[in-house]
């Protein structure tokens, strides 16, 4: 393709400013990582390091089995099965989504403690009441496994719902049958589809802190804010960083040698996809009930708890901070949302424009943010941002500013959420783009057009959908995010999921049950009309 960008142009000035702007905090970090070990660092190696690693791999590997299972399991049955409201269907496998793992770990941990909802239930019935241990590994693989699937469907339902009926016609004519066609064809041929969902589940576990903290289970995002803020050892929290990318980085590669060198070429059959059958009685009856299982737990019991709690809570809970609070979470979320958009934009059109080793690199780095969890994100950002009061000290002191001017500040907050959640508007945008091609610019260009009246003319209105879809993710993913605001937040600046995990920590589950379920309302009328959006782009 030729080249559309030539020279420092103003875009190439601009995607490069952004692509300096996510690599210094990281460089940082690594240039940190080799001064003196901190006072503490003995004491972790040779006591705690192991646990960490331990209870990490543990989560990882018992969360990623599950939720890949069920997850292909629901995805393949909704894709190759007619089933009446079956758009309905995938939007009940969605909303959970809406509900992150640290809110429902409170729940279940209410329901299950002592003096909780099931013992209550058992004395009304003059029954004995028992305990399960829910604070515990188990309890916090079920919370992951179970609000953590609908990942796998989201990025296994696209392949699914346009595998040919070439696929099957060819295994029937093998004399193979409906089950061999799955476990001999469509599942291995699905694989990078299933690997790279689950991946997604994994770097969401790995980023968790508020579940794994309120669980008690130590891991390496505990330990990384437990060593900062507890001890004050900034240099053995940068060594826990670094030891957790290690743990990331064998986990993208080991996705990208699973995946493999295959690629499963569709161009001839695209104007036959399967057509979705009529499920047996057998077939219905699993699926209803496995379905109305994962439902109940994951939508009905969370929700109704909830509500039963924040009505007792709502004639004591300080309802007048609560309008503050909403408007904090919302603007916030919104400034940030805006800052992914504008950035994949530039970075997509750059990407697009120019097809070089340069671009594709750009193009990978802004996605790095995502695979990176929040705690390692927020170590390298507060770094950054020290070393840059540092600098410009004098400056502040000549201005009268203070010399901690970006040191807690929302700017900071801001900039490690944009760096967090620049992947998912970048991925958006970039599919957006894909599909648009050049020939539009270049029709544009020939007519005389300069590239901002054909972006204002031509690409947005086109970018339209992928804009809504990349606008209404990283909205959602905002509002939920607990680590990176939980650390980086200024003095006496609250969000709703910083509401949720102080009153919950203090247990005021009552109290915490208000927040969370405004969480979950904002999250769960975005994530339908996502859905909505997809189904218009028939994703």
């Amino acid at each position: 393709m030729k080249k559309h960008i030539k020279g420092f142009s103003p875009l190439f000035i601009t995607s490069s400013l952004i692509i300096l702007m996510i690599l210094l905090p990281t460089t940082t970090l690594i240039k940190e990582l080799f001064t003196e070990k901190g006072i503490h660092w003995d004491h972790i190696q040779n006591f705690l390091l192991k646990d960490y690693i331990a209870n990490t791999l543990i989560l990882v590997v018992g969360v990623g089995v599950i939720t890949s299972i069920i997850g292909t399991f629901f995805s393949f049955v909704l894709s190759h099965y007619e089933f009446k409201y079956n758009t309905w269907l995938f939007i009940l496998l969605f909303l959970p989504l809406a509900i992150p793992p640290y809110i429902a770990g409170y729940v279940y941990g209410g329901i299950f403690g002592y003096g909780g909802t099931i013992e209550k239930i058992m004395r009304s019935l003059d029954l004995t009441p028992f305990h399960i241990d829910f604070l515990s590994m188990g309890g916090a693989i079920f919370i992951f496994s179970v609000f953590l699937m609908p990942y796998v469907v989201l990025v296994t339902r696209s392949f699914f719902t346009k595998l040919p009926a070439s696929y099957f016609e060819s295994s029937r004519l093998l004399g193979k049958t409906s089950l061999q066609t799955i476990t001999k064809v469509i599942l291995p041929l699905s694989r990078g589809a299933i690997i790279g969902g689950t991946v997604l589940v994994v770097l969401e576990v790995l980023n968790d802190y508020g579940l794994v903290k309120y669980f008690g289970i130590p891991t390496f995002s505990t330990a990384i804010y437990t060593t900062w803020f507890g001890l004050g050892d900034i240099s053995s929290a940068i060594r826990l960083a670094m030891i957790l990318m290690v743990i990331v980085v064998v986990i993208l590669t080991s996705e990208h040698l699973l995946r493999g060198r295959k690629r499963v070429s569709q161009s001839r059959a695209l104007s036959k996809v399967n057509k979705k059958k009529k499920p047996s009685f057998l077939t219905k009856i699993l699926f209803y009930s496995s379905f109305t299982i994962y439902v109940t737990f994951s939508l009905i019991i969370p929700i109704a708890q909830l509500s039963a709690w924040s009505r007792l809570a709502l004639d004591r809970v300080v309802l007048k901070g609560l309008t503050e609070t909403v408007t904090e979470t919302v603007l916030l979320a919104s400034v940030v949302t805006v800052l992914v958009l504008i950035c994949g934009i530039v970075i997509g059109n750059f990407n697009r424009l120019i097809q070089t080793k340069l671009s594709k690199f750009y193009s990978r780095v802004v996605i790095i943010g995502y695979s990176i969890p929040a705690s390692i994100i927020a170590v390298a950002v507060m770094t950054f941002f020290i070393n840059t009061d540092r600098t410009f000290r004098p400056i502040y002191q000549v201005v009268g500013l203070k010399n901690t001017f970006l040191m807690g500040s929302i700017a900071m907050l801001a900039f490690a959420l944009t760096l967090r959640f620049m992947a998912i508007g970048f991925n958006s945008i970039e599919s957006g783009y894909n599909k648009m091609g050049i020939k539009y610019y270049e029709a544009s260009t020939l007519l005389g057009k300069s590239s901002l009246q054909t972006f204002i003319k031509i690409d947005l209105p086109m970018l339209k959908p992928a804009l809504v879809s990349a606008c209404i993710l990283t909205f959602v993913d905002v509002l939920k995010e607990l680590p990176l605001t939980l650390i980086l937040r200024p003095f006496n600046f609250d969000t709703l999921s910083t509401k949720v995990f102080t009153y919950a920590g203090d247990e005021m589950i009552h109290e915490a049950s208000v927040y969370a379920l405004i969480i979950i309302l904002i999250s769960a009328i975005a994530l339908i009309a996502l859905q909505s959006v997809l189904k218009e782009k028939k994703i």
